[in-house]
């Protein structure tokens, strides 16, 4: 094959792998439109491919049927690859490490800028809409614990971090993998709740008290002080880890 016939094969596999995204990308805009309901039903392939601006042959060139896309773009809204959150949180753990933060400071600027973003990510609403399917669909449940998994496997490593910088350690029965599942389902089940009732969720109390120490600092000179989540998360890290003592393996007060 000459040179210009890969550049030409490339830049077809390219363009039906930029249709069938626009297809998947269409899908998930109609579900963040109405994500309730029989989850999925809304999404027709004539929609669809009008949403994305493509042929209603090009949907079908893609997928032989609407069953068939449906279980694509459920796999396509619930890729590990979009948890954009959770990057955040590695990226402000080094930022603040750098920078000699406190663990209380530190516990506040991760956990605030989480819940923002969980509570601004437009896919958030569909992992929930989801849920309603979960219970009679094995492949929307295997879908959404390997979505989990994924986050589990991201986050911990950021908060074993965090736990050997500030010399804690989980308290067992307590884990970092542990810690770290109460705080997704504390962060997505709080948004949940902002979303419906934003009165029900603070975003500037006082300074709780820190870890195993005194009050935590007060806000950021640029006013973001301490939102339920961040507290709450204080408070768990009190509960869930202990103090390494000088000299100690790290196993926690049993």
């Amino acid at each position: 094959m000459t040179d210009e016939g890969r550049v030409r094969r490339t830049t077809k596999a390219e363009a039906g792998a930029a249709t069938r995204t626009s297809l998947l990308e269409a899908g998930a805009a109609v579900l963040r439109e109405q994500p309730v309901g029989d989850v999925l039903t809304q999404v027709k392939a004539r929609r669809v491919a009008q949403r994305a601006g493509r042929t209603i042959g090009a949907f079908f060139h893609h997928w032989e049927t609407q069953d068939a896309y449906q279980r694509d773009l459920v796999a396509y809204v619930l890729d590990p690859a979009r948890l954009r959150s959770t990057g955040g949180v590695v990226d402000a753990v080094a930022a603040g490490l750098r920078e000699g933060a406190s663990l209380a400071e530190m516990v506040r600027l991760i956990a605030r800028q989480n819940f923002e973003s969980v509570r601004a990510d437009p896919y958030v609403p569909l992992w929930f809409a989801l849920w309603s399917k979960q219970g009679g669909d094995e492949q929307v449940q295997a879908l959404l614990r390997d979505h989990y998994e994924a986050l589990t496997s991201r986050l911990v490593p950021a908060y074993e971090a965090l736990f050997a910088v500030f010399g804690r350690a989980p308290r067992p029965p307590f884990t970092t993998e542990t810690f770290s599942v109460a705080l997704t389902a504390l962060n997505q089940g709080l948004a949940l709740r902002i979303a419906v009732d934003p009165g029900a969720v603070p975003l500037d109390l006082p300074p709780p008290p820190a870890a195993g120490g005194p009050a935590a600092p007060e806000a950021d000179a640029g006013g973001a002080g301490w939102d339920l989540f961040s507290a709450l998360v204080v408070t768990l890290l009190d509960a869930m880890t202990d103090p390494v003592p000088p000299g100690g393996a790290g196993e926690g007060r049993t």
